[in-house]
């Protein structure tokens, strides 16, 4: 199952309260990729989070996976998960091929 998920640093904290947790957050999420979890990585502009395209058995493992990130402990990240599927008109016109 593919699942986009947005990671956004949560609002009242300041750049300070993050520092000490950056690096790890950042060998976690690379060692994410390395095991597939994480096909796709993008940071959002202005440093306010992170967009994931994650491969997960369902949203509940993704879930779980996701709250190991040290930020996420930490309790500083709002994580929105979306479950998505190929947009309904791809096949069709692939069949017309």
């Amino acid at each position: 199952m593919k699942i986009i998920v947005i990671s956004l640093r949560k609002d009242g904290h300041g750049a300070e309260e993050f520092a000490p947790y950056l690096d790890a957050e950042a060998k976690t999420a690379l060692g994410f990729v390395a095991e597939d979890f994480v096909r796709e990585l993008y940071s959002i502009q202005g440093g306010r989070g992170a967009v994931s395209i994650v491969e997960a058995e369902s949203e509940a493992e993704a879930r779980e996976k996701m709250a190991e990130l040290p930020l996420a402990k930490a309790g500083l990240l709002d994580i929105q998960f979306y479950p998505v599927t190929a947009f309904r008109a791809i096949k069709p016109l692939a069949d017309t091929l």
